[in-house]
């Protein structure tokens, strides 16, 4: 690579790379050459006209020292990057910019923010409270300008998947060109009379039983169907309250958000293997589809759409796997028809995964194998598995419903990903991820060791701490402090304090602490997360998946990764 000019854009090489600026060694009392920030493969780095020697806070103490910080260090680069100025080794920068995903800590719940090769942005899923919000405010430099998402994907209508988009939709700086649903849009039953039903049986629209299965014929696909349905409020704000439901509340807020006149969320449509961008290989997203210049597409498995006469509909799902149902378990059915993406990139695949369950599970290896799968006299497990891995086998894989136990055994082995991402949160009733779950991943998985990550576990706290060093009990104290003072001045300054503590707080597990990173060229893929105590110079956990003489990925530690790729560079030089 040329060596690069002031402020050209580069990104950090593979697997990690360092920063570097003069300090001063505690005990020789000489100027030296330190590790001062350490980057991930693939972080934004901008090339600088950086000198140690004109930086006001340099610690120099004699015209020697001056004079030999003046220069740029032999086969380094002055930089700016997350904040700080120093030098990277030029072999540390690379041209190209990757494909990455951010499993943000969304506690229970998911969220994801994919940025494509292309630098598209797309939000999948966003959890039910603000810290999605937190998250691409931080990410995006507090949305200061108008920040222009390409696609909002809500893979079902439960709440922790869809409630935080409340927070973005609501932010006059955010827009997105799409809003992508399930079709499903949770709703008041109408009767003939026009009478108010809150049955679940109608929650989800109208049905229709054909040959023994019951089907979901009420679907929005389009933003005009949902404009209408929004327009008959009687569908969904109730009438003795008037309290709406919230998940089309969100979606009103959505159709309703302008900005200088125009809507800020201009597309509301559904996303299923029949609605996308469709090709001879299947649905997918828009922009993304198998002739993608840039090797990058992104293809729609589920919901599967059915016809009913000449209807799009969704079976429902009872609550355990059955070949035919009318037994609407509405959970089950939301779960089940979630939008589930497979992102393949060059060589590397991933998953992402919804709220499946096992219900779901045996109707896609139905209907994507062609098999009996309902009836194992009639076909084993393993051929079913076999006929489904090209369609679902992947290197990395979201997990389904946050580590729930309900799963098929054969669906994971299917996926047989080497890596794992599991979202959960820490106040839940569901105990999730479950301990048989983690078990089957790694059963399942692929290689001697298959990775298994959580946003819940990569994210902790100190297990003794002093609630004063704490930035919530300090806000709290301000807080109390603005509360009892008079003095309307003061008592705004104390008020700002406050909520610059209590947003500390959560920013810091939000941000930093809790989300899972991947990143990935197509070829190879990194997996970290940020250590909450960094040593010798390292900050990020990384794990490395590479293939074996053109194989499929495998696990490859981070040291051997290492020492493999600066090998590679020597004998590119």
């Amino acid at each position: 690579m040329a060596k690069p000019k002031n402020g050209d854009i580069r990104w950090a090489g593979y697997p990690t790379a360092h920063v570097y600026n003069y300090k001063r060694n505690s005990k020789t009392k000489k100027l030296g050459l330190s590790k001062v920030k350490h980057l991930l493969w693939g972080d934004w780095v901008k090339v600088t006209d950086y000198s140690y020697a004109k930086d006001p806070e340099a610690d120099l103490k004699t015209a020697a020292e001056k004079t030999a910080t003046g220069k740029t260090p032999k086969g380094m680069v002055p930089v700016r990057v997350r904040g700080i100025s120093g030098y990277m080794h030029l072999e540390d920068l690379q041209e190209n910019k990757l494909c990455e995903i951010v499993f943000c800590d969304v506690a229970q719940g998911d969220g994801a923010l994919l940025v494509t090769p292309d630098d598209k942005k797309y939000v999948i899923d966003a959890g039910v409270s603000d810290n999605m919000y937190r998250y691409l405010k931080w990410r995006f430099a507090g949305f200061k300008g108008q920040t222009d998402f390409d696609g909002f994907i809500i893979t079902h209508p439960d709440q922790d998947h869809y409630f935080g988009f409340n927070h973005l939709v609501n932010d006059k700086k955010v827009s997105a060109a799409n809003i992508w649903h399930n079709g499903l849009v949770e709703q008041f039953g109408i009767s003939s009379s026009g009478k108010q039903s809150a049955s679940s049986a109608a929650l989800l629209g109208k049905t229709k039983t054909v040959q023994g299965q019951k089907y979901l014929i009420d679907l929005i696909e389009t933003d005009k169907d949902m404009r209408d349905l929004l327009k008959n409020k009687n569908r969904w704000i109730k009438k003795k309250t008037g309290n709406p439901k919230q998940y089309p509340d969100l979606m009103n807020s959505a159709a309703a958000a302008k900005s200088g006149g125009k809507r800020r969320f201009p597309n509301i449509e559904m996303l299923s293997n029949q609605h996308g961008e469709i090709h001879s290989e299947g649905s997918f997203l828009p922009g993304y589809g198998p002739d993608n210049t840039d090797n990058c597409s992104i293809q729609i498995l589920g919901p599967v759409v059915e016809k009913v006469g000449s209807s799009a509909a969704l079976r429902v799902f009872a609550d355990k796997p059955k070949e035919k149902t009318t037994d609407l378990n509405t959970g089950k059915t939301k779960n089940g028809h979630s939008v589930l993406l497979k992102l393949n990139y060059g060589s590397v695949s991933v998953l992402f995964g919804g709220d499946l369950n096992s219900s779901a599970e045996m109707f896609l290896l139905s209907h994507y194998t062609g098999l009996p799968v309902y009836d194992s006299t009639q076909v084993r497990t393993d051929q079913v598995v076999e006929a489904a891995k090209p369609i679902f086998r992947v290197d990395v894989a979201k997990a389904c419903h946050h580590g729930s136990a309900d799963f098929t055994d054969h669906f994971l082995e299917t996926i047989n990903a080497c890596a794992t991402v599991i979202s959960s949160g820490d106040k839940e009733s569901h105990a999730h991820p479950r301990s048989d779950t983690l078990g089957a991943l790694g059963h399942h998985g692929r290689g001697s060791r298959s990775l298994i990550f959580s946003t819940e576990l990569s994210r902790s706290t100190d297990e003794f701490s002093k609630r004063e060093d704490s930035p919530w009990f300090q806000g709290y104290e301000l807080d109390v402090e603005a509360k009892a003072e008079t003095d309307p001045i003061k008592k705004k300054v104390l008020q700002e304090a406050a909520n610059e503590k209590f947003e500390i707080a959560k920013k810091r597990n939000v941000t930093v602490y809790g989300a899972i990173n991947l990143r990935t060229d197509g070829e190879k893929v990194v997996i970290a997360y940020m250590l909450e105590k960094p040593s010798k110079g390292r900050r990020w956990d990384v794990y490395t998946l590479e293939s074996a003489n053109g194989g499929v990925l495998q696990y490859k530690n981070v040291k051997d990764a290492a020492n493999d790729e600066a090998k590679r560079r020597s004998a590119s030089n």
